[in-house]
């Protein structure tokens, strides 16, 4: 069985093909297309038939070996929540996720995609188990559907970008280590909580690398192209530069890891038996040179840049892009998660 996992961002598409054999799975090809005229977000005709197409062209250059796809849907496209529920049968826990998502979700009933994932007992109340409860916005839901389709592909899954990620870099439910999941992305970044095995919380923050590449800009009067490179270049580097970049990204970096903490006391507070053993960054931004040496450094936390593909294995063919895949790989972890899911 082969599927790819396909991570569209607002402007970016990445996509990555697992194979399943026996009991290994295999990575048989990947590819990345940046380009800041599309807008995934734009429900404009243009626009969707732009995306589209470029995503058709983008799997035809690249040489995926099938349509078929799972898609991960955008934090700002939904909403999620775990909640308690008393112990009940599959029928009655519908109903009753049916009543309760209306006291949540903040749109009409008519506006959303409801589904929910039942998790574990909960870690307090041994008599009420926990439940993930998600609300995907049906015009973007519908939005990914149609250009995914008018790409010429099949879409087998869309799911939440978080829980993509919890699969690709969380801890499993046999052997619950509490993790704190950083996808570091153009926009901004997205804290995510993994334990026992599942997603627990999420938090967006407007901390990324669009806002690091304009504060260089601004502070050192650079061309937006030069602010750019300066970042990949030079980023968190306080050796690079004589330190000017660092230090002009230092306060954002500053804030952003004072918001890692204050959500790790809100998670550890609610759930005082999961506590965070470990940050593990993830996204294009979390490349950023200096970056988690700098974190390290400001955090009581183990951190370690994301692996997504740890525990699979590289195929022989793609022996000449092994390199760039292994030093790009946390940009791909949210591909990697998505793929996971198709061959479940």
């Amino acid at each position: 069985m082969t599927i790819v996992g396909l991570n569209l961002g607002k402007s970016s598409v990445r996509a990555i093909e697992l194979e399943k054999k026996k009991d290994d799975i295999v990575v048989t090809n990947f590819g990345s297309y940046d380009n800041p005229r599309l807008n995934l977000e734009s429900r404009e005709k243009e626009d969707i038939n732009s995306f589209s197409n470029t995503l058709k062209h983008f799997f035809t250059e690249a040489g995926f070996s099938t349509p078929n796809v799972v898609s991960g849907l955008h934090e700002s496209n939904l909403f999620m929540r775990v909640v308690k529920f008393p112990v009940m049968n599959d029928k009655e826990l519908k109903t009753s996720v049916k009543y309760e998502a209306d006291q949540y979700i903040p749109l009409p009933r008519d506006q959303y995609v409801l589904s929910y994932q039942k998790m574990d007992p909960d870690f307090t109340e041994k008599d009420k188990v926990n439940v993930q409860i998600v609300a995907a916005k049906k015009d973007a839901l519908d939005n990914y559907v149609s250009i995914i389709k008018k790409a010429g592909l099949v879409p087998r899954a869309i799911e939440p970008e978080t829980v993509a990620l919890g699969r690709a870099l969380g801890d499993k439910q046999d052997s619950p280590l509490g993790t704190m999941v950083l996808k570091m992305g153009y926009s901004g970044t997205l804290v995510i909580v993994c334990y026992g095995g599942y997603v627990r919380f999420t938090r967006a923050l407007p901390v990324g690398g669009e806002m690091f590449t304009k504060i260089i800009q601004q502070e050192l009067n650079l061309e937006r192209e030069q602010a750019e490179e300066y970042k990949k270049v030079y980023g968190a580097d306080k050796f690079q530069a004589e330190g000017k970049v660092f230090e002009v990204i230092k306060p954002s970096l500053d804030n952003l890891i004072l918001e890692v903490k204050r959500a790790s006391v809100f998670f550890t507070k609610h759930n005082p038996s999961a506590n965070i053993k470990r940050i593990i960054l993830s996204g294009g931004t979390a490349l950023m040179p200096g970056l988690i040496t700098y974190i390290a450094n400001n955090i009581d936390n183990e951190v370690q840049v994301a692996n997504p593909l740890a525990g699979l294995t590289i195929s022989p063919k793609m022996e000449k892009q092994k390199n760039v895949l292994i030093e790009n790989s946390a940009s791909y972890s949210t591909a990697v998660g998505l793929a996971l899911r198709g061959l479940q």
